[in-house]
């Protein structure tokens, strides 16, 4: 059974002859001789072997046009049929010749003449099929040059735009295929064929899907048509009935389709299990069969090649080691046919034919390699240059060279690598371990920074392993440059003379909360807002209100406007939600917008599950430094003093404040109080302040006598223990209450732990 391909909306021409003249055209002129130039469309091929289908090749309009010195100076319309070649004349004898089937109907060539299109324009040339075709037009392009000889007679092999999927069922049981699905692909390509491989900027991506009304239970040749294209996430999924039973079977197709290419989506049975099982084949170099030639093998031509002193071959001439360093070379290679390299995709080499156009002065088969300095950390690499002879109908495995890219001798673990370049972004905030790094002997590292830049990496080298560092990230406490900027740093490596430089850039994004530093820990200033994990929802040391003030918190709380101190102290959080819920007028009660039961408790979540990058919840011990009094009952409504266990002990002065001129809505807010801690050896630091709504654990709201009961989210994983301001506002104190999980929480972090602190 075949599916034939119908073709956009216009009518197949089955005349032999397409005459359409065009006002371009040009008849000879003088004496200059006529060249005729023949031209073929390329098949389908599976296994080696053509396999055209009924439909397919069949041409509705053809024309060409020519490029002289980058812009286009003719177009032509005249062809003759003479059997499967089509045939025209032109007097040119030098310019690129493009020749260009089914396309009249994406393209203007007309127009894009007189807007004066150039050759490098011409050859980016995008189109897209319409949503109401299933399957992708055909169409054919290809270019010769009409300058590469002086022969009158020329040929030229049109090569079609679009890949075949084949379907073939090699299974023993029943099946039929009702629904075949292709995911993530684009109806957007290009005119003309690029290397590598890619869609369009700005293609669409989309799963497009095609149905068999009765079911395909036998193999099927042409079920679906698609441009060429590239990417990394493509599939094809087939629903299907296998002995009566509806199963899907799913597959990850290559993730380059080459035009002019069939894929076969074959069925296979497991012959243990029974299970049906789908695979992709590519027909192309004769399918699965391993193709040979008797033809003598490639070899490197050591003597006309142009090597480096550190770059080798083998002594068989089939194997070139190149170092690690940059590298630039050209290759020559033994073979009397003239060779064609077989690009393949994300080579990390460049490789140039400088022979192709002028063999007879520079050489057949002369090509010129470079490559970038290898990077720290990459794994050597053995890579195939692969060969067609020109002229021959396959590829031969043996036509290939083994090319083999030595590895950097620095060596590089760790969270930082270079393997897509010279710069590793981590696209986030972070610090402490980055990387370890060693060197040779022969080798130092600096460290170096764009004018202006914090001094954010330090080099600790290890005593145990000499010449090898540990790159640590560091912290700059009230960074006001922490807006979420890029933090670049260049790790500098070179020979201990300073020769042989190479530099390698570490990003990040550079955030910081502001901070102040009490009983040995560093406490975020303000309580979380918004996102708690999302710097951008935060205050930043960048834009601290209260700093640029020129105030402390505590002041600031007591001289800004009755909406910026409820800004500041509207948010809590519940279960494992970072998304926090604001205090709202709910029928004349102070509600937690939002509020409704959980099964997860905060308190019992990961220190770092709710905070962004860099911080955490403080635990209940760095709680105790504060709030645990070895004196008694620590009286929050009352300015006072209190004595903690921490280090030996601390004296903790507290000064407290109310406001009674905040709302919301119809709300009257009163009696709001917040409260600053300070330790009297530690006075060059900003206090402490605590502020924030009362908790909200049922329906009635945050008003439990008065909004101040205040409860603390703390990492404390065994029993969900934390922090609540208890009382009346007649007798208000700390107490240990951890809660239940439904109980909103007000946040603050701490900055985690932190090897280097920088300036």
């Amino acid at each position: 059974m075949y599916i034939k391909k119908y073709i956009q909306l216009f009518g197949i021409l089955s005349a032999l002859f397409l005459t359409t003249a065009c006002g371009e055209d040009k008849p000879s002129e003088g004496n200059t001789p006529i060249r005729t130039i023949t031209t073929h469309l390329s098949e389908f091929q599976v296994e080696g072997e053509s396999a055209p289908l009924p439909g397919e090749g069949e041409i509705y309009d053809l024309q060409a046009c020519l490029f002289e010195n980058g812009l286009m100076t003719e177009i032509y319309t005249q062809f003759t049929q003479q059997n499967d070649q089509y045939v025209f004349q032109t007097s040119k004898r030098a310019g690129h010749l493009y020749i260009l089937a089914n396309i009249a109907d994406q393209l203007n060539i007309q127009e894009l003449k007189a807007q004066g299109i150039t050759e490098e324009e011409w050859q980016q040339i995008t189109f897209a099929h319409a949503d109401d075709y299933i399957h992708a037009p055909e169409f054919f392009s290809g270019m010769i040059d009409l300058g590469q000889t002086d022969e009158n007679l020329l040929h030229l092999d049109l090569e079609r735009g679009i890949a075949r999927f084949d379907l073939s069922i090699q299974s023993n049981s029943p099946i039929k295929v009702n629904k075949v699905v292709f995911k993530n692909i684009t109806q957007h390509t290009f005119l003309f064929p690029q290397n590598p491989v890619i869609i369009p900027a700005h293609a669409e991506i989309k799963d497009r899907s095609i149905e068999f009304a009765e079911g395909l239970g036998t193999n099927t040749q042409g079920i679906f048509y698609m441009y060429e294209q590239a990417g990394d996430n493509l599939k094809a999924s087939l629903e299907m009935v296998k002995n009566g039973k509806e199963t899907t079977l799913e597959t990850i197709l290559p993730s380059t389709l080459k035009r002019n290419v069939v894929y076969t989506l074959e069925i296979s049975t497991d012959s243990t299990t029974g299970e049906a099982k789908l695979n992709v084949i590519e027909w192309k170099n004769g399918g699965d069969h391993i193709l040979s030639s008797d033809l003598a093998s490639i070899k490197v031509d050591t003597e006309k090649s142009i090597l480096p002193d550190n770059v080798t071959v083998n002594e068989e001439k089939t194997l070139i080691t190149l170092p690690y360093t940059s590298t630039d070379m050209t290759l020559v290679i033994d073979c009397d046919d003239e060779l064609e390299l077989i690009s393949e995709n994300n080579m990390p080499i460049k490789i140039t034919s400088l022979g192709g156009l002028r063999p007879e002065t520079i050489g057949k088969n002369v090509f010129r390699i470079q490559k970038e300095k290898w990077r720290p950390g990459v794994p050597e690499t053995e890579i195939k240059l692969r060969f067609h002879r020109k002229g021959l109908l396959h590829d031969y495995a043996e036509d290939a060279l083994t090319l083999v890219l030595s590895e950097n001798p620095i060596k590089l673990e760790g969270l930082i690598h270079f393997h897509d370049g010279y710069e590793f972004d981590f696209g986030r905030y972070i610090d402490n371990e980055l990387g370890l790094i060693t060197l040779p002997e022969s080798k130092k590292l600096t460290v170096e920074y764009e004018s202006g830049e914090g001094h954010w990496i330090k080099l600790e080298e290890q005593d145990e392993t000499p010449n090898s560092f540990r790159i640590i990230g560091g912290w700059k406490p009230n960074d006001p440059t922490a807006n979420g900027r890029k933090q670049k740093a260049t790790l500098v490596i070179c020979n201990t003379d300073g020769t042989d430089r190479e530099e390698y850039t570490v990003v990040r994004r550079n955030w910081g909360l502001p901070v102040t530093y009490l009983n040995g820990v560093w406490w975020c200033k303000y309580n979380a807002m918004g996102d708690s994990k999302n710097f951008s929802d935060q205050i930043l040391s960048s834009n601290d209100p209260a700093a640029k003030a020129g105030k402390t918190l505590f002041d600031y709380l007591r001289d800004c406007t009755p909406e910026e101190f409820f800004k500041l102290w509207k948010w809590q959080y519940q279960g494992k939600t970072t998304q926090g819920m604001e205090v709202i007028d709910d029928g004349g009660v102070a509600k937690m917008k939002g509020y409704g039961p959980s099964s997860e408790h905060i308190n019992k979540l990961d220190a770092t599950a709710m905070a962004p990058d860099g911080y955490e919840l403080p635990s209940m011990e760095n709680f105790e430094r504060v709030l645990n009094s070895t004196s008694g009952t620590i009286w929050l409504m009352w300015n006072g003093s209190h004595t903690t266990a921490w280090n030996g002990g601390s004296n903790i002065q507290r000064r407290q404040r109310r406001r009674n001129d905040v709302t919301v809505g119809t709300v009257a807010l009163s009696d709001l109080i917040y409260i600053q801690m300070y330790n009297n050896a530690e006075q060059q630091y900003e206090p402490l302040v605590w502020y924030g709504p009362g908790a909200q654990w049922n329906n009635d709201g945050i008003q439990h006598d008065h909004y101040n009961a205040m409860l603390w989210a703390t990492y404390s994983p065994s029993n969900g223990q934390g922090w609540f301001y208890n009382g009346t506002m007649a007798g208000l104190y700390p107490s240990k209450n951890g809660t239940g999980p439904n109980d909103t929480r007000l946040l603050r972090f701490k900055k985690s732990d932190v090897e280097y602190i920088y300036e």
